[in-house]
């Protein structure tokens, strides 16, 4: 089983008319949802709400085969309101105070009664400090442990200013729990918000000095990279009818995932990174996933099944 902690959030969607509309969301919760779509058993370990929200996210996050692994929380759901522009990309504004995903027990990942646990997986919101220190923790522990630690890097530099946190505390925070991590994913925006400057192929490098294995570098409508130190392989970007990009990048990354399992890859990756025949397969994957996320509304994750004949056709 994949554990995955962070933020799970309900996206206030603004309609044309000014309206909203509850979506669940938050980039570890989606990252769960769609692993367990994609036939990789996961654990979301962060509370829910007892609210209504928390209710939906809780039924939504089951639905998709995952588990949910944490408490209930008495706190409101964390909530994002959500308003897309030209172009189908998504601008925020989160409410994080105070919230039920953030009331996480530590002794819920620091000690998990799962015997078969395989991989961690964290980013996203759980990189702004305070919260980084549990995860950073945790990551230590799963690496003890022999499992692969993963992490979604998806810099919310607005969300740090929100809670008070400086940015350069936040930049630290984040390329700590990257260092921690065997596999870390970063787009071309994080890596100038950890301020690894020269073009991103290069700059992404950086992280494989820190100790991550493999380096999976998205560029949007540019296609994405696996880096490692012997390999670097790329993939272009899909051209699909675009609804919205909500939660592409979490599909890409769990649809990575689960191709270099099913391909035999994990068990080696936290030694060693897969050869580039195998990384070129999974990157095709994972374009399959975020490419049929693209076509639909908000974050609705493949299975595997649509991937593979997505990317077959």
């Amino acid at each position: 089983m994949f554990i995955v902690a962070g933020e799970s959030l309900i996206d206030m969607v603004a309609a044309a008319d000014g309206t909203f509309s509850p979506v669940p969301g938050g980039a570890p919760y989606n990252f769960a949802r769609a692993l367990a779509l994609q036939g990789v058993p996961a654990g979301y370990a962060n509370p829910f709400s007892d609210d209504l929200f928390g209710s939906l996210l809780k039924k939504t996050l089951e639905e998709s085969g995952a588990r949910h692994l944490g408490a209930i929380s008495g706190k409101p759901t964390s909530l994002a309101l959500v308003a897309t522009d030209e172009r189908g990309q998504p601008q925020y504004s989160f409410y994080r105070s105070q919230v039920a995903d953030r009331d996480i027990d530590p002794q819920v990942l620091l000690n998990p009664i799962q015997s078969d646990v395989t991989g961690f997986h964290s980013g996203g919101l759980g990189l702004v400090p305070p919260d980084h220190v549990l995860i950073v923790e945790a990551m230590q522990k799963f690496r003890n442990r022999g499992a692969l630690c993963t992490v979604d890097i998806n810099m919310r530099p607005q969300v740090a200013r929100s809670m008070n946190v400086s940015l350069d505390d936040y930049r630290e925070a984040a390329l700590t729990v990257a260092s921690a991590a065997h596999v870390a994913k970063v787009s071309d925006e994080d890596l100038q918000h950890l301020s690894l400057s020269g073009a991103p192929q290069v700059s992404a490098k950086a992280l494989l000095q820190r100790g991550c294995k493999l380096v999976i570098l998205t560029l949007g409508v540019k296609g994405a990279w696996a880096i490692s130190a012997e390999e670097e392989r790329f993939q272009p970007a899909a051209r699909v009818k675009v609804v919205d990009t909500v939660g592409a990048g979490d599909c890409f990354f769990a649809g990575l995932i689960a191709s270099l399992k099913h391909q035999g890859a994990l068990r080696d990756l936290p030694d060693r990174a897969p050869s580039g025949a195998v990384l070129a397969q999974a990157l095709r994957h994972a374009n399959a996933c975020a490419a049929i996320d693209i076509g639909r509304k908000g974050c609705q994750p493949a299975t595997w099944e649509e991937a593979v004949a997505w990317r077959e056709s």
